[in-house]
């Protein structure tokens, strides 16, 4: 037999996380897309984030050309300008080996590309994690968290078989909106 693992009951008042309060019978929520910054060209230098988005209905391979592309056009940036003429007298010789690799941003970290999803297409991104930790060239690294989302709250008209409930005539303001907590991961991938 395993032995048992003593567990400690949770305090709940110790916690965090409290419940939003209860919406009446006649509201509804509708929510927002997520805000994002707009995508920068896949050409720009390396002080642009390279970010894909990620949703459930994006196609496997369509992801992969994606970052591929943009691993692409990262490589072609940081091999720098590639000079095979030996100089003359008394000028340097400019010859750089090919292959090699020269970090465009110069001492910090190498330029990435950052696949990112929240919620449900969490596992579309970790499957593609997943994909390029298989590949020789490739360094992922995962991050987590929370992101606050901003949801609206809509009255709407009673269902006909609730007319017979008496409705009490103090009724609470409905506030017009209210922030949640959605999941998301990012995917970092570097060329090693």
């Amino acid at each position: 037999m395993a032995p048992k693992l003593a567990t400690k009951p949770r305090d709940k008042d110790k916690s965090n996380a409290q419940k939003m309060p209860r919406l009446p019978k006649n509201a509804r929520i509708e929510k927002r897309p997520i805000l994002r910054p707009p995508i920068p060209s896949p050409y720009t230098g390396a002080d642009q984030k390279k970010v894909i988005y990620v949703s459930t209905k994006m196609p496997f391979i369509s992801a992969v050309k994606r970052v591929r592309k943009l691993l692409g056009e990262i490589d072609k940036r940081s091999m720098g300008k590639v000079d095979l003429v030996e100089g003359k007298g008394s000028d340097k010789q400019k010859l750089r080996k090919l292959g090699e690799r020269t970090n465009a941003s110069t001492g910090k970290e190498p330029e990435e590309v950052v696949l990112k999803a929240t919620n449900r297409a969490i596992q579309n991104v970790l499957g593609l994690a997943l994909f390029f930790q298989g590949q020789d060239d490739c360094r992922v690294r995962l991050r987590t968290g929370t992101v606050g989302v901003v949801d609206d709250i809509v009255e709407s008209a009673i269902p006909k078989g609730a007319e017979t409930v008496e409705v009490e005539e103090e009724e609470e303001e409905l506030p017009e909106s209210r922030v949640r907590k959605a999941s998301f991961v990012e995917v970092a991938i570097t060329l090693m």
